[in-house]
């Protein structure tokens, strides 16, 4: 599972318009705030990293190339005036990655930029190797939503250890997606030593702060709020 913590607010001054109050880690990146497009592409790279492994490269050239790639972003090849109606980030990310293939893996700058590490190798070559033959875009698209579900997870696994409730966590998880009949709360709630109406609440509170982390996770990608429903639908499609 994914470890990164949710990212903070941006700060105040990063720059704004005023006629789009929306504000996005996303809608950031493209106003120019570095720290913003780098919390994405933390978020990217394993994504990034399974586009190029189902474009044929090895495990360790596209290790390299990851990195090289968004080191790239970051430091010389920012989204540009042409880009600036991009909506979504997911899309962005696989128009630079095509011309970025197509620019025949450019690294005549790599000793200049700086390269750091985005995401744990191995559990990233692991996860693709799970993945059946798809096209690379499907690839893509599917570890992108795989990653958002996981790091959603991961977030909320760190609140509640936090708040104290860590114990609960693992049968909290099965409710997720269990709409099961009074039986199964009953089992639990021995397990966990509460009561069952008890089990009742917290189990509604999970569920809905997985969908508010969810959502304000999906929300950072896009930068018109009316996106994020439709965003949010994809993202749960190609997860399935």
């Amino acid at each position: 599972m994914l470890s990164v913590p949710m990212p903070p607010s941006i700060p105040d001054e990063m720059p704004t318009v005023a006629s789009k109050p929306f504000r996005s880690l996303w809608d950031a990146a493209v106003l120019g705030h570095r720290e913003a497009m780098s919390q994405l592409a933390t978020r990217a790279a394993q994504s990034v990293y399974a586009w190029l492994r189902a474009n044929g490269l090895l495990a360790e050239e596209a290790d390299v190339r990851t990195d090289h790639f968004f080191a790239r972003l970051l430091s010389c090849d920012p989204p540009n005036p042409n880009e600036e109606d991009v909506e979504r980030y997911q899309e962005f990310l696989q128009r630079r990655l095509a011309a970025y293939v197509a620019a025949g893996l450019p690294d005549a700058d790599a000793q200049s930029l700086e390269l750091r590490p985005f995401f744990d190798r191995a559990q990233a070559e692991r996860r693709f190797l799970r993945e059946t033959q798809r096209a690379p875009d499907d690839v893509f698209t599917r570890r992108w939503a795989l990653g958002a579900l996981e790091l959603t997870i991961e977030t909320l696994k760190e609140e509640f250890t936090n708040d104290g409730r860590g114990a609960l966590v693992p049968h909290l998880q099965q409710f997720l997606s269990f709409s099961g009949g009074e039986e199964r709360y009953g089992e639990v709630a021995s397990k966990t030593g509460t009561s069952v109406s008890a089990l009742h609440v917290a189990v509604f509170r999970y569920r809905q702060r997985y969908r508010e982390l969810l959502r304000r996770l999906v929300g950072d990608t896009v930068r018109n709020q009316a996106e994020v429903d439709s965003e949010l639908t994809k993202l749960l499609v190609a997860a399935s």
